[in-house]
Order: structure tokens, then C-alpha cells, then sequence
């Protein structure tokens, strides 16, 4: 059977390393097969449905969205921004604010907002993208790998320890990981800005689309300039007048509620000036539409639906005063697609973002986010209970609509943990795990300096060929039976597991957050291995020395 089952676990890291077929197939596939030959018992192998760790990574993507819809990491990083003069400045500024963010929510959704925040620094301050994504890219990595709720291989590796009788809390993985990425920070602050200097993004387009935006009740542009909040100028828009009460102010006046901005733009800047926070829109969604054939009349005629809200057109003309002209388009703000839709102006329609961030309900978002990491911190709730629990109160407080909440569960990266725990059942049923484990304990005979060295190498190495959650499915078994064989504190290995599965910096295709961030800003995948490569080594030397230090206290 251990024979079976070793050719089934290589088999289906082949599959999924090759792409031959989704990594969640590969899983689910094995899952089967090793059902049918009998393996393991079908509780065992479908026990990754009710995980503890797999049911928190769902509960902590929709809280994270609740956080991003406020606004908060944007506004954070724009006022962070505003002054810096180099990459490695705006890099400093960062590092301590998403690092402990990262060490709080999933990574994901935080390098999505920091790739527009970079492009736009790149416009406003001519500091090339380029320099400051990549290095944020591996902080949040290694900043996430902090805590038990930073990544979602922390909390598959918690859940399938949790099983066995061994209980990793939200720090366990600290005493490895934190010095990992303090040394980490200082690498990436000194070597990556000189490392990636290049040429910036693309050249700017012609900025001929008129932008007007209302400043709401809420907005946190209110009494401020619009130069002291960097909306002056930019690459992809410029402020050209204050529209208020019908008359055009200078763009250095100062903003009042119901005043409204008028820019020159991109389509780009557009988008761009629909995702901040400053303006204190009502929560809509932005869609581009097409103006149906054989309409006549204004743009404001789209307005007769009190629901819709004209944002931009190609013209210079005030929004109102534009003619509609058959198939041309404009950028609508609309409650929902359904109301767009039965406009009898409009021909066609595609969605173009999503809801503007509403920054009044951020401390709604954040007294939840401390509700849910507090009580699991000290240990007093579990924290699959206190996520889901924050997951709820962010639909009942209003911060999410249960639409919203529900987009924001990515199934297939759930798919992913399940499958990845029965693989781990797999490898611990059959035997696997003991006859790895024994093959280990020979070859270190007994020297837990050793195993540290051995399973950092073979983590760091595994996580940048296969994925992060199958790595740590499979090496998670085979740590703990090697920590009792070799009479090691269990929890230690497993710190240094989770640590080395962030370590995915050769491969840009090993991680999520790498792949956002090298096609935007046009990284190449030989630059991103020779970026990683050093921070890999020194990660890894870190990261054992510690370990091997942890080993020795008794």
C-alpha cells in the first residue's frame, strides 16, 4: 500500500507541477483513487471539508474584503506616500503597516491594492513601480508567515497538527518566522531598489475623457486642497476645475461637500479616481456603457434614472451638456448591473469595478477584525469560531452585502486546502509519513541540528516547485513523525515549515501575490529569480540557525 500510495502522491504533484490539469482536480482525483484501493476511510480523506484550518482561511477572505471595502490599506498607503523622494523611502514607510496587516488578513487583497498605489507613486512622484512591488510582494510573504491567520498554509498546517493531539496558537510560528522577516526587511530595503532599477511602465495615453466626481457628505477630501492630497496631477488624470454651484473654481480652492471635481483622464485614471477613498461616493458600481443606436439628446438623459449617475465621457464639454451619440461610451456609477440594464439608452454594458470604498463603516471593519484575533490570540476562543463569527458580523454590521460576502470566498483556493489535507491523510494512513520519517531519522541519526537543516532546505525547495498548501500537506506529517522519533518539540519543526513555505521566491508561479504583481509592472521570470535567489539563502540561514536554537532549549 505505501508503494501505491507513494506513486499517487507523486503523481498528482507531477500533474499539478506540469499543469496537466488544476491542482484541485490532481487533488480530488487522488482522493478517489486512494478511496477505491482503500487507503484511508472516507471520513479520513474528505476530513479537509470541516478543517479548522481551511474553514478560517474561507472566514478571514471575506473579513479581509470587509477591510478592503473601507477603504483603510488605500487610504493608509496614500497618505504614507505622499512625501517620499526614492523606492527605498516608500519601501520603509510600508514595512511596518503592511507587515502587521499582512500578519492579519490574507496577503491577497492587500498586494491588489498596493499595485495601483505603486503605479500611481510612479506618475505623481516619478518613482519607477518597478522598484518597490516586488520587494512589497515577498514583505508580505514573509511578514504573513508570522502569525497562524497571516497565511493559509499556517492554518492548513494548525488544523492537520490540531488533529493529532499538538496545538499551534496565533504566535507559534513567531519565534522562527519574525527574525526570518526582520532580516528579510533590511535584504529587501537595501538590494531592491538597485537590483530592479529599469524603465518604468508604459507611456501615458492621451488623457481625453472628462471625469466629474461629487464630494459626499463623508468625504475625507473635504476641507482639504486637492495638491495636499496629490490629485492635482498624475500620469493617467489631471484636476482641471472645482464645479460648485454650477460655477468652475480654481483647482487649488479648497473642497467643500457637494462640490464637484472635474479632471481630464484616461480610462486608466478613471478606474483609478473610482477606487479612492477621498471622494465619499455612495457605494455603487462603476460600468462602462455603450449609448443605444438612434438616441438623441444629452448624457444627462441617462440620469433619468435617479439610480444612474453619469461619471465620464470622451468630451470637453460639462457631462450634462454631452451629446449622446449612438455606440459611444461613457462610465456610469449604478447601484447594481440590473438597473444599467433596463435603461432604455443603454445598448450594452460591462462591469468595471466594483463597489467605491465607503470609509464610514472602517471602524465597524476594524472592531471586528480585533473581535476575531483578540479572544483567539490568548487562547480563549478557537479561532475557526471567532472567524466565522467576525465573518457574519461583517454582513449583519452592513460593512458587506451577502453578495459581496460571498464573492469574497474564493472556492477554488478552499478546494485547494481540502484536497491538500487528504492528501496529507494519504501520506499519514499508508505509512508514508513513518517510512519518510524513519529514512530521516537515519540519515540525521538523531541530530535534530540536522532535521532543522534537512526540512528547511526541502520546504524552501518544495514551495517554489508544487503549491504552498500541497507542500504542507505532505511535509507536515512526515515533521511530526520525525519530531517524535527524534524526541524534538513538534511545534518547532512545524514553525519552521510555515516559515520556509513563504519562501517562494524563485518561482513566480508559486504564489498567488507573484503573479500580480509580475505581469502589472512588467517584471521578467529571470529577474524574479535573481531577485529572489539572495533573500531565498539568507531567509533559509535565518531561518535553520534559529530553529536549531529553538532545538537545543529542552
Amino acid at each position: 500500500m505505501i508503494i501505491v500510495a507513494a506513486a499517487l502522491v507523486v503523481a498528482t504533484l507531477v500533474a499539478m507541477t506540469l499543469g496537466w490539469v488544476k491542482p484541485v482536480i490532481a487533488l480530488g482525483s487522488a482522493i478517489v483513487v486512494a478511496g477505491l484501493v482503500g487507503i484511508a476511510a472516507p471520513r479520513d480523506l474528505f476530513s479537509g471539508l470541516s478543517n479548522g484550518g481551511v474553514i478560517t482561511v474561507g472566514a478571514m477572505l471575506v473579513i479581509a474584503r470587509g477591510i478592503v471595502q473601507t477603504g483603510l490599506v488605500d487610504r493608509v498607503t496614500r497618505a504614507l506616500l505622499m512625501s517620499v523622494t526614492s523606492a527605498r523611502r516608500a519601501f520603509l514607510r510600508l514595512a511596518v503597516p503592511i507587515g502587521v496587516a499582512s500578519g492579519l488578513m490574507n496577503t491577497t487583497p492587500i498586494v491588489a491594492m498596493l499595485v495601483p498605489a505603486s503605479k500611481q507613486l510612479e506618475q505623481t512622484r516619478s518613482i519607477p513601480a518597478r522598484e518597490l512591488m516586488l520587494p512589497l510582494a515577498h514583505l508580505t510573504t514573509l511578514t504573513g508567515s508570522i502569525t497562524l491567520i497571516g497565511t493559509s498554509s499556517n492554518l492548513l498546517i494548525a488544523g492537520m497538527a490540531g488533529d493529532r493531539g499538538i496545538d499551534m496558537t496565533m504566535l507559534s510560528f513567531a519565534p522562527i518566522a519574525l527574525p526570518v522577516a526582520l532580516v528579510g526587511i533590511a535584504l529587501l530595503a537595501l538590494v531592491g531598489p538597485r537590483m530592479l532599477r529599469g524603465s518604468g511602465l508604459v507611456r501615458a495615453e492621451q488623457r481625453g475623457w472628462r471625469v466629474e466626481l461629487p464630494i459626499g457628505e463623508g468625504a475625507l477630501a473635504k476641507g482639504q486642497t486637492a495638491d495636499r492630497l496629490g490629485l492635482t496631477t498624475a500620469r493617467d488624470y489631471r484636476l482641471t476645475a472645482v464645479k460648485r454651484a454650477g460655477d468652475e473654481l480654481d483647482p487649488a480652492t479648497v473642497i467643500a461637500v457637494a462640490d464637484v471635481l472635474v479632471f481630464e483622464a484616461t480610462e486608466l485614471g478613471i478606474q483609478s479616481l473610482w477606487a479612492s477613498p477621498l471622494f465619499g461616493l455612495s457605494p455603487r458600481h462603476l460600468f462602462a456603457v455603450s449609448v443605444r443606436t438612434g438616441d438623441s439628446g444629452t448624457l444627462h438623459d441617462l440620469e433619468a434614472d435617479e439610480d444612474i449617475e453619469v461619471i465620464a465621457a470622451q468630451t470637453t464639454e460639462p457631462l450634462r451638456r454631452t451629446a449622446l451619440v449612438p455606440g459611444a461610451t461613457c462610465y456610469v456609477a449604478a447601484p447594481s448591473a440590473e438597473v444599467v440594464d433596463r435603461s432604455e439608452h443603454v445598448a450594452l454594458w460591462q462591469s468595471v469595478a466594483s463597489r467605491v470604498p465607503q470609509p464610514g463603516d472602517t471602524w465597524k471593519a476594524v472592531a471586528i477584525l480585533v473581535a476575531v484575533v483578540l479572544p483567539a490570540s490568548f487562547g480563549l476562543v478557537p479561532i475557526e469560531i471567532t472567524s466565522v463569527g467576525g465573518a457574519l458580523l461583517m454582513v449583519i454590521a452592513r460593512v458587506l452585502t451577502p453578495r459581496s460576502a460571498a464573492r469574497a470566498i474564493d472556492w477554488n483556493v478552499l478546494g485547494v486546502l481540502a484536497g491538500s489535507v487528504g492528501l496529507g491523510v494519504i501520506v499519514l494512513e499508508s505509512g508514508l509519513a513513518d517510512l519518510l520519517a524513519d529514512a530521516i531519522r537515519q540519515l540525521v541519526a538523531g541530530n535534530a541540528a540536522l532535521v532543522i537543516l534537512v526540512f528547511g532546505l526541502v520546504t524552501a525547495l518544495l514551495t517554489n516547485v508544487v503549491s504552498n498548501a500541497a507542500a504542507a500537506s505532505i511535509l507536515t506529517p512526515v515533521g511530526i513523525a520525525v519530531a517524535t522519533e527524534v524526541g524534538m518539540n513538534p511545534v518547532v519543526l512545524l514553525a519552521l515549515i510555515g516559515t520556509c513555505i513563504s519562501f517562494t521566491f524563485l518561482n513566480p508561479f508559486a504564489h498567488q501575490t507573484n503573479l500580480m504583481v509580475i505581469g502589472p509592472i512588467g517584471y521578467t521570470r529571470a529577474e524574479f529569480a535573481r531577485f529572489g535567489a539572495p533573500l531565498m539563502a539568507v531567509g533559509l540561514v535565518v531561518a535553520c540557525g534559529t530553529g536549531m536554537l529553538l532545538a537545543s532549549i529542552r
